[in-house]
């Protein structure tokens, strides 16, 4: 006998009997004992089809093998990416620095000003400039003109990082 063939019949066995005590016992009511029997040998068959159904059936791959792989260089954030390229485009020229990255920490100061301090940099521009370092004061000053050598030096890496030390410190 075959070891599902043996399961199938220890689980029918036992409901049987219980089967033929509950008619013995069940007098007039013997219609709901042969209904739960019927169910019980209902769901022994669905349990049967289905375990005969999936061992047909080829085995389903791994789930690593269906998801496809990510490339091994993790995707940047955006706009770390992009303000990368501004604090680079910095370093290289002032009309870089001027056009490029101070449009950023302009907006990054005014948000970091007014979340913190409520205060808008255009219009208290006294206030801000207590509260911001002179570097980014430097660059994010109302009255900044565009520089006049279009191709003159930006910022050094030393600088930048005090700018972005300034900003992590509003």
């Amino acid at each position: 006998m075959k070891a599902g063939t043996r399961n199938l019949a220890g689980a029918v066995a036992p409901a049987t009997v219980a089967l033929v005590v509950a008619l013995l016992l069940a007098g007039a009511a013997r219609g709901l004992a042969l209904y739960a029997y019927v169910l019980f040998l209902g769901a022994v068959g669905l349990v049967v089809t289905v375990r005969r159904t999936s061992a047909r059936l080829p085995r389903t791959p791994p789930l690593e093998r269906l998801v496809r792989r990510r490339a091994d260089r993790e995707e940047g954030v955006p706009q770390l990416d992009m303000l990368a390229r501004h604090l680079g485009a910095g370093r290289s020229s002032a009309f870089e620095l001027h056009h490029r990255l101070r449009p950023v920490v302009r907006q990054i100061a005014g948000v970091q000003l007014a979340r913190r301090y409520g205060i808008d940099l255009d219009r208290r521009p006294e206030r801000a400039r207590v509260l911001l370092g002179p570097r980014t004061w430097e660059l994010v000053r109302p009255d900044r003109e565009p520089p006049q050598n279009r191709f003159g030096n930006g910022w050094s890496t030393k600088e930048l990082r005090e700018l972005i030390e300034e900003l992590e410190s509003i």
